[in-house]
């Protein structure tokens, strides 16, 4: 009888994501794997220092075995792990440990840890679409330009996790909200606009729960331009804390392969989850089953 090859898998951890914990990540992953000996488990701790650990996660990466690797964090570490694993057909798992685990909603990965790790053992693999965003970056997730891209901006400047600080945080920028002028091309038509927000939307919601894209499919070789075209500050504040959907006769949403995006003023932008700077111009296009990704069985 041929024996079952043992399972090898690597955690990205990121000791910095969502908020201080009794028990640390390493600590549940090591306790978890000293009872199933059919897997081994190999851990890489991140030190904050983007280019090297970046470097040595290609590394590891490259020198293959891998039955899987996971990202520990929020939406800012599953976008660095994915980033080394495009095309290479080793899947990515995620055990949710940000302040905001967008994805992982996406996913449907449970938030409980000792699930998410039964998952990873269990799952089946799909392969899903990445954006390639100014040729430069890509994102898994939703990124955007505007209102959600300052949030980030401010919550990353405040230096406080958890929800408290977020809710702080988000009123903040709900509060200083701009509108701003927009032309949007993907190829087909061109539109011009006046907008809040305009979100690159590969997957459907955010780490809130808050649906901005009812049309994700993640394997589908499309994404979606989507418009905020008006908003209140109280329905900004439900949308992100009571997970409301956003009110469709408000927005407006541009299926494409490829966009080109133009401001003529200077706007924030962020990349599934994490703040890049302000932008006159954005140019996205669709990777299509780029990435493997570990999914629960009972999902389509």
């Amino acid at each position: 009888m041929e024996m079952q090859k043992k399972l090898r898998l690597l955690f990205v951890i990121n000791p910095a994501s969502g908020v201080a914990r009794k028990v640390t990540p390493q600590e549940v992953v090591q306790r978890f794997f000293e009872r199933r000996p059919e897997a081994e488990a190999e851990m890489l701790l991140l030190t904050g220092r983007p280019m090297a650990d970046g470097k040595r996660l290609r590394e590891l990466v490259g020198a293959g075995g891998w039955t899987g690797v996971v990202a520990v964090g929020g939406d800012g570490t599953v976008k660095m792990v994915a980033s080394c694993l495009l095309h290479t057909g080793i899947p990515l798992g995620i055990l949710p440990a940000g302040s905001a685990n967008g994805m992982a909603k996406d996913l449907c990965i449970p938030e409980s840890w000792a699930a998410a790790l039964e998952l990873v053992l269990n799952a089946k693999v799909q392969l899903i679409d990445v954006v390639n965003i100014n040729g430069a970056e890509i994102s898994i997730h939703l990124s955007d330009i505007g209102l959600n891209a300052l949030l980030v901006k401010y919550f990353e400047k405040s230096g406080v996790r958890g929800k408290l600080g977020y809710a702080r945080v988000a009123f903040k920028a709900l509060w200083y909200r701009q509108r701003f002028a927009v032309q949007i091309d993907n190829g087909k038509d061109r539109v011009s606009r006046d907008a809040f927000m305009i979100v690159l939307a590969n997957a459907g919601k955010y780490g809130t729960g808050a649906c901005i894209n009812p049309y994700s499919d993640l394997s589908d070789g499309i994404f979606e331009v989507v418009l905020i075209k008006r908003l209140s500050l109280l329905e900004g504040l439900k949308m992100l804390f009571v997970r409301r959907p956003f009110n469709p006769h408000k927005t407006e949403i541009i299926r494409a392969r490829k966009v080109y995006i133009y401001t003529r003023k200077r706007a924030e932008l962020q990349i599934d989850g994490e703040y890049i700077g302000k932008v006159h111009e954005v140019t996205a296009e669709i990777i299509p089953r780029s990435l493997a990704v570990f999914v629960p069985e009972t999902k389509e």
